[in-house]
């Protein structure tokens, strides 16, 4: 357990106090482990994960943005494609540095647009999964109407071959009937 954290050596790290560790983990809904004893503990990712959460908190977005930003507990970071450095930005900084420089117009910006790319790739993802779940809803609707349709088919031919089953068995003893009686009339 030497890469686990206990909640106070892990609040050290990030340099915040326990309750806002556990604050961060309800509030952004992080799948953080438990031991047998039911106490929090935490991995060197999640020390990691927290302490970008409170570099983003430090940049001024609220806890709502963040939990937009986190995708299944995990931090999505923001794609850098960055062809030119942003006014006042060094050229030599590699481009991940650059993308979390805080402060300036264009800084804001960029989180902005980030931000509003989240929320419409959030907005796709629940919208294509309930077009989706549409999707289904219909093709088993359609499936389940051919099966209907199809039982239906075989019913009614079941029946036919019924209605001709008793027809023939009816013949035949006619033709029974029939022969009996001629029989009986020649004895």
């Amino acid at each position: 357990m030497s890469n686990n954290f206990l909640i106070s050596d892990a609040a050290k790290q990030v340099k915040v106090e326990t309750h806002v560790l556990r604050y961060w983990e309800e509030e952004l809904e992080l799948p953080i482990k438990r031991n047998e004893l039911g106490h929090r503990y935490y991995t060197k990712e999640d020390v990691e994960r927290f302490m970008e959460i409170k570099n983003m908190k430090e940049r001024g977005l609220q806890l709502k943005a963040i939990r937009m930003i986190l995708k299944d507990g995990k931090l999505d970071m923001l794609p850098i494609e960055v062809s030119e450095p942003l006014c006042g930005e060094d050229k030599n900084l590699p481009a991940v540095e650059r993308a979390t420089m805080p402060e300036g117009m264009e800084d804001k910006a960029k989180r902005l647009q980030w931000i509003l790319q989240q929320l419409f790739r959030e907005t796709l993802k629940e919208n294509n999964q309930e077009l989706g779940q549409m999707i289904k809803e219909i093709v088993l609707k359609e499936l389940d109407y051919q099966f209907r349709a199809q039982e239906e088919k075989e019913e009614e031919r079941h029946a036919q071959r019924m209605r001709m089953d008793e027809e023939h068995f009816r013949k035949v003893d006619e033709l029974l009937r029939k022969k009996h009686s001629f029989l009986k009339k020649k004895k």
